[in-house]
């Protein structure tokens, strides 16, 4: 039974080691962000307490003659402080500051002073306390933070007198007092650079003691300050890492879930019914029944540009300029098609050579002579539509040279048995040579008609090139 038990123990011990070794961090891993910063802020504070609750108090800015002046308004106050975020939604700050106060109490009494707080707070991510239902380069962030410190203060309260008042008391004697706080602040946050923040501040500071304002009133309960600020923060951290505080992990996984869904719902749907989903699939719309490549696009033999389900002549030379409709263009109607044509205005009936350069010798029966190929189907003998343009170039030449006689000679893949080939391309020769003479009224005298079926195949991976009808001029 021991041994079993450490067999056991060896398995599962091995088993963690194992899951560690193929652990793999995410985008959510710590190590992508910044955590720590450090911000300075400047602001204007504000007593809130019984000294700021008449109309000429602290945050009204107004004076009255029996005042001390510059008593009241908004006082300044300065910053500093230290964050530690820990994930993208709880983090802390310790901050420290420094503050002047003033105000009034119901045109009878004014005070005067300042305090140096310290406190530690726990910061939460507003904007990743909500799930919005798209994930963003984050620009802006909420924060809120409540916590706990110690305010050093010296307010004293003065009799108004028309001077600079008669000193009526202090919150602890001459000497400070070292109150106990409780901090509440609002940060808006806006990312300049991975490494620089825009900082918008409201901290409201509760004093635990009436009489922090050198004013003690029992109905009021216990007095606040204010402190409204503008600053910086410097995020500390590799230059590519930006705050922790931007990246919203909610976000994130519901985007990847959200993509995983679109994948697989592309995956297992074929719209277009071309038996390629639609997460491979380049063309969404292919008509029923059209032949597609494997990414879905559909096929295009000769690489025209235009799909052979639309394709007039998808048997068009490597290169060749082509119609809207995939025909090959050819301006002068020689069979020689432009791109290679290096006469482009052949006069009509002239015979060419392959590169379209006239050779016509009407005496001698036009040795030498270019005419175009018939291309066909596979396992097919019927002349396609777009072939009668290449069997139109060869008839035109033929009657504006009488002597002229050709052969046509046959050929086939090399699909299928050797001697139903020799039969298929006999077939070719002979359908073509039925358009000449019926359609385009050539003497059937002149047309010899031959077929080598599947030898001396022209092209070696493209039978379409291979199922032809080859002319040769006599």
């Amino acid at each position: 039974m021991k041994r079993l038990s450490l067999l056991f123990g060896f398995i599962f011990t091995a088993g963690m080691a194992s899951a560690q070794d193929d652990a793999r961090m995410s985008e959510a891993h710590p190590s992508n962000f910044r955590h720590w910063s450090l911000g300075l802020n400047v602001g204007a504070t504000a007593s809130l307490g019984d000294a700021a609750s008449s109309p000429i108090g602290s945050f009204w800015g107004k004076r009255n003659g029996t005042f001390k002046d510059n008593v009241g308004g908004f006082e300044i106050g300065v910053q500093a402080h230290l964050d530690r975020w820990i994930s993208p939604t709880i983090g802390f700050r310790g901050s420290a500051g420094y503050h002047t106060i003033s105000g009034s109490y119901n045109y009878v009494s004014f005070m005067e002073g300042d305090y140096i707080d310290a406190d530690l707070n726990m910061m939460l991510n507003l904007s990743n306390m909500f799930i919005y239902g798209k994930d963003y380069d984050r620009k802006w962030s909420v924060l809120f933070g409540l916590g706990l410190g110690l305010s050093y203060l010296d307010a004293d309260r003065f009799i108004a007198d028309g001077g600079d008042g008669t000193f009526a008391g202090s919150v602890a004697g001459p000497d400070r007092a070292l109150i106990v706080n409780i901090p509440l602040q609002l940060n808006l946050k806006y990312r300049l650079s991975n490494a620089w923040d825009l900082d918008m501040l409201y901290k409201h500071t509760f004093m635990t003691i009436d009489g922090a304002d050198a004013h003690s009133v029992p109905t009021t309960g216990l007095d606040m300050f204010g402190y409204a600020a503008v600053g910086v923060s410097y995020n500390f951290g590799d230059d590519d890492k930006q705050s922790i505080v931007y990246y919203s992990p909610f976000e994130g996984m519901f985007a990847d879930i959200a993509e995983m869904k679109e994948g697989y719902d592309k995956l297992t749907t074929d719209d277009d019914g071309d038996g390629v989903s639609n997460l491979f699939d380049q063309d969404n719309n292919t008509p029923e029944g059209v032949a597609v490549s494997p990414n879905g696009a559909p096929t295009d033999v000769d690489d025209d540009g235009v799909p052979d389900y639309l394709d007039a002549d998808p048997f068009t030379p490597k290169g060749a300029k082509v119609d809207s409709e995939g025909r090959t263009i050819d301006s002068d109607g020689d069979g020689v098609g432009d791109h290679i044509d290096e006469e482009p205005n052949t006069p009509e009936g002239v015979l060419v050579n392959w590169k379209g350069v006239s050779v016509a010798d009407a005496a001698s029966g036009g040795g030498g002579a270019y005419m175009p190929s018939v291309y066909f189907n596979f396992n097919s003998a019927t002349v396609t539509e777009a072939n009668y343009f290449r069997l139109a170039a060869i008839a035109s030449g033929m009657k504006s040279n009488p002597k002229v006689k050709i052969t046509l000679t046959g050929y086939t893949d090399a699909s299928g048995p050797e001697e139903y080939n020799k039969s298929l391309g006999q077939r070719r020769a002979d359908a073509a040579k039925k358009v000449l003479v019926q359609e385009f009224g050539i003497d059937e005298g002149r047309i010899m008609t031959d077929s080598k079926g599947e030898a001396d195949p022209l092209a070696k991976s493209r039978n379409s090139i291979n199922r032809r009808v080859d002319v040769s001029v006599k």
